[in-house]
């Protein structure tokens, strides 16, 4: 089972992939297109799927801008930075806060001034319920909903050297990561320990079986006994993207 440090180490190794080689980067992004459904829904790895805004439409213009990118130089990782965004999926995560003002009122600049010092120029990117590094990646290309694509744009923008990556639960999302970017960052010669969180991240394995058009699905499991046999079945009920609900059954275990 995946760790939060290994997600961080996956997406930190995803985003310098994507910025020193997007010519091959966007043939793996081209190869996830097909997760991209008719009715809007992005099938995730391991994850449950999500209804995006813009659907295949945003996909394939985030396709177009990465074809047209140019290798950029490695995003040099930053202790400072990384505290940062731990720090803030720690904070918002237990409380299922979603966006990039903490409970305490306390934005992004907050945050780094506490670790370090910046300069030229900063970014924050957050991503919520992906549990693989590329698809946290693939979130952020493609910036669903935002007309500007700012972290697109922080992505390959060449001015950021510096980079942080966070990683924790979300009490509503299940997971959430946070990825900042500075043009520099120097860090304070001691710097309050920020503790990634333990445990594994689990990944919903029915997901490769999902109902094609349907964008939620919930389940009851029972046991039942047929000729002195005790077998396992599991109904599921599929929430459609046309508002109608289709029941499958299955036997999962003898």
């Amino acid at each position: 089972m995946k760790s939060y440090s290994d997600l961080i180490q996956e997406v930190y190794r995803e985003i310098n992939n994507l910025r020193t080689d997007p010519t091959t980067f966007s043939s793996r992004f081209e190869a996830e297109l097909t997760a991209f459904k008719a009715n809007n829904a992005k099938h995730r790895k391991g994850a449950v799927p999500v209804m995006t805004r813009e659907g295949m439409n945003a996909a394939e213009e985030a396709l177009a801008a990465i074809k047209k990118a140019t290798p950029l130089e490695n995003l040099h990782w930053s202790e400072g930075l990384a505290h940062a965004a731990q720090a803030h999926c720690n904070d918002t995560g237990a409380l299922g806060i979603v966006g990039h003002i903490g409970s305490r009122e306390n934005t992004l600049q907050d945050r780094l001034e506490k670790f370090g010092k910046w300069s030229d120029c900063i970014a924050e990117a957050l991503d919520y319920g992906s549990v693989d590094g590329f698809e946290v990646v693939l979130s952020f290309l493609v910036d669903d909903g935002l007309k500007t694509r700012p972290h697109r744009n922080a992505l390959l923008n060449p001015r950021f050297k510096r980079i942080g990556v966070g990683m924790g639960p979300h009490s509503e999302y299940k997971t959430v990561a946070s990825v900042v970017f500075a043009g520099e960052f120097t860090d304070k010669d001691e710097i309050e320990p920020v503790e990634v969180p333990t445990g594994g991240i689990s990944t919903i394995n029915e997901v490769e079986n999902w109902l094609e058009g349907a964008i939620k699905m919930t389940c009851e499991i029972r046991s039942e006994t047929e000729n002195g046999v005790t077998i396992k079945k599991i109904k599921k009920y599929w929430e459609m993207g046309d508002g109608s609900t289709q029941i499958t059954e299955e036997v999962i275990d003898t």
